[in-house]
């Protein structure tokens, strides 16, 4: 239980006064964290609330130990303000990022310090949620082997592939099942509130507050990993669409009469321009013995994305055409979403941001060819600098605002 839950939770009864009091706090608490640090002054004016009312609830939320004063602000004249933000670990949001075929799990605070370090665990993401007892599994090991108890966990967030609805909490593509709910059969064994986000919309998200598509307006993120997925930054917001399906540019039609693709239709665009499409390719040539360093430096059977990303940096002529190839494909796809969707910047985000100029070059003569003048020249091509925990912070952001919202809609 995080400490304001243990403030605001610890009476089963609360009066109407104590209620709208409650509210209002948590009200000003959620605006603090969403805007990092943030002034007296421009909290009033965000929560509708005279300076002298406000001052006497920071002291108090000060003296709670919820915020701090970080430092001071810019100043137009005279007396720089205060800035208060939450302190650390007032949230302690349990990370999930689940792959194809890797987990990987950390906890971190409202401020991203790192609290439990990561582990990373072998797992074949499975569409049938008979199979969500390992999902399950693996949690309780990372809890054991990190010595971490549940007490000291706010909530779990997930992010992950699939058609994910982020109001109910259910994934319609992987660990699907009659009657079941992803989001629910996780609360009810680890009784925490989960929340659950597509893997996509959380690399939006934190590109939006922390990476390269802060302070913009309209941005566009291709997620490259195993599969390829699309997040969309619209007047500086993560759009997610009426269900939160929005962004599955990786099975729109691509090819016609293209190969079939896992969702069940042919010539998806990840039947061409994805990890998966990258890989099978490879093992294909490999057969038919290729030249490539691919064949003899690593394990074909478990090559990853990464590798021929690796083996193409090493100047291995064969990995190159094949990202070469890829990036084309990618270019022409993306040179239609950039004529729906206008954007000032695309990011590259995913594990093939690590590839570089080998991607963006061919994924720029697509966009070259393929794009209208006067939407292309005004938009740019980046790939991501957020670290190893970019994405986490993406769902970490997220979940502290459904968890601040679970409390708000508790006392109103």
């Amino acid at each position: 239980m995080s400490p304001i839950d243990q403030i605001y939770l610890k009476h089963e009864h609360h009066s109407s006064k104590e209620r709208k009091s409650h509210a209002l706090r948590l009200r000003i608490l959620k605006t603090i964290f969403e805007n990092r640090t943030i002034t007296i002054g421009d909290i009033a004016t965000k929560i509708n609330l005279s300076f002298p009312t406000l001052n006497g609830i920071i002291s108090e939320l000060t003296q709670e130990g919820l915020i701090e004063q970080k430092e001071k602000g810019e100043s137009i004249g005279g007396r720089k303000p205060n800035l208060y933000q939450l302190c650390n670990g007032v949230f302690n949001i349990l990370s999930v990022e689940i792959e194809r075929f890797n987990i990987r799990l950390i906890v971190l605070d409202n401020n991203h310090n790192i609290v439990y370090a990561s582990r990373s665990y072998p797992n074949l993401l499975s569409k049938n949620s008979a199979d969500i007892a390992h999902l399950t599994d693996i949690i309780q090991n990372y809890i054991e082997q990190e010595s971490i108890s549940w007490s000291k966990i706010t909530s779990i967030g997930i992010l992950m592939p699939g058609l994910i609805n982020s109001s109910t909490g259910e994934n319609r593509t992987f660990y699907t099942g009659p009657e079941f709910n992803l989001q629910s059969h996780l609360e009810h064994v680890f009784n925490k509130h989960v929340f659950i986000l597509n893997d996509v919309k959380s690399a939006a998200l934190s590109e939006l507050n922390y990476g390269a598509a802060r302070g913009l307006q309209n941005v566009l993120i291709i997620q490259m990993d195993w599969g390829i997925g699309l997040g969309i930054i619209i007047n500086g917001e993560v759009y997610m669409g009426s269900e939160g399906f929005s962004g599955e540019v990786g099975h729109m039609v691509f090819v016609e009469d293209g190969q079939l693709c896992y969702c069940g239709k042919r010539g998806c665009l990840e039947t061409v321009a994805s990890g998966v499409a990258l890989v099978s390719r490879a093992r294909e040539d490999i057969a038919q013995l290729t030249p490539t360093l691919l064949s003899t430096n690593y394990n074909i059977e478990t090559l990853l994305p990464q590798d021929i990303i690796e083996a193409a940096h090493l100047g291995d002529q064969y990995a190159i055409d094949l990202i070469y190839n890829l990036g084309k494909n990618l270019g022409k796809a993306i040179s239609h979403l950039i004529q729906l969707f206008n954007p000032q910047l695309i990011v590259m985000s995913g594990k093939f941001a690590a590839a570089g100029s080998l991607i963006t070059l061919p994924i720029q003569q697509g966009i070259q060819t393929y794009t209208m003048n006067a939407l292309k020249n005004n938009c740019k091509l980046q790939v991501s600098t957020l670290g190893e925990n970019g994405f986490t912070k993406g769902i970490v952001l997220y979940t502290i605002n459904r968890h601040f919202d679970k409390l708000i809609e508790t006392f109103e």
